[in-house]
């Protein structure tokens, strides 16, 4: 059994006086519940239609155009170290094969996913625990997700539009702020983030919501 979470997202109320405002968009191919490798592009940019606070159907027409365009230049590659879908899964930069973290998500990690970055890299001095908090859902999976960066609690949460869209809180001022959603795309293997890429690494946010995607009770078959 893990220990109760120092952080539960009752204790920081959501802030509704902050708009979310995203900076980024990046498209998730094949990253959910893979068993081999998964790319991620990042389509800041090249979106031809603006994010306005959910995932419309033209927006995420936009996306997918934008994703066919860039399919061949992916700004991230996750790598398996099996053929089990709860493997160690390694990131890698998607231009130099640069080694960038780890995530462990192997299913013997029943109350913690971690992801493991190298010393120096500029994306975390340190690493990612993802921890399940705040109770569970009528089919048992966790409602939200927490995880602990530079001192300050995120907190991924699952109940946004049914458990349809995730979303990503920042910790501030005691407070909770939107930083990040993420909705499935392409047959439930694909999907689509939006951050704001001021609050928070993009590759922590991406990394993590790999993790949330997959779930900490998916079975390997």
């Amino acid at each position: 059994m893990t220990p109760d979470y120092p952080f539960h997202p009752d204790d920081f109320p959501i802030n509704q006086d902050v708009d979310f405002e995203p900076t980024q968009v990046f498209y998730l191919k094949g990253c959910i519940h893979f068993k081999h490798t998964a790319t991620i592009l990042n389509l800041t940019g090249q979106v031809n239609e603006t994010f306005e606070g959910d995932f419309d159907h033209a927006f995420l027409d936009a996306v997918s155009a934008a994703a066919q365009k860039l399919e061949s230049r992916p700004t991230y590659k996750v790598g398996s170290s099996g053929d089990m879908m709860r493997t160690l899964k390694t990131v890698t930069d998607g231009s130099t094969g640069a080694k960038l973290c780890d995530l462990n998500m192997t299913f013997v990690s029943f109350d913690s996913s971690r992801v493991r970055f190298p010393a120096g890299s500029p994306h975390s001095r340190h690493d990612i625990e993802m921890c399940p908090v705040g109770g569970r859902a009528a089919d048992g999976a966790p409602k939200h997700e927490a995880f602990v960066k530079n001192s300050i609690p995120y907190f991924w949460d699952m109940t946004a539009s049914g458990g349809r869209v995730g979303v990503l809180y920042k910790s501030l001022n005691q407070t909770r702020v939107e930083i990040a959603r993420v909705a499935g795309l392409g047959f439930d293997k694909d999907a689509v983030l939006v951050l704001d890429g001021r609050q928070l690494d993009d590759l922590v946010a991406l990394t993590t919501c790999i993790v949330l995607l997959n779930g900490r009770d998916a079975m390997d078959f």
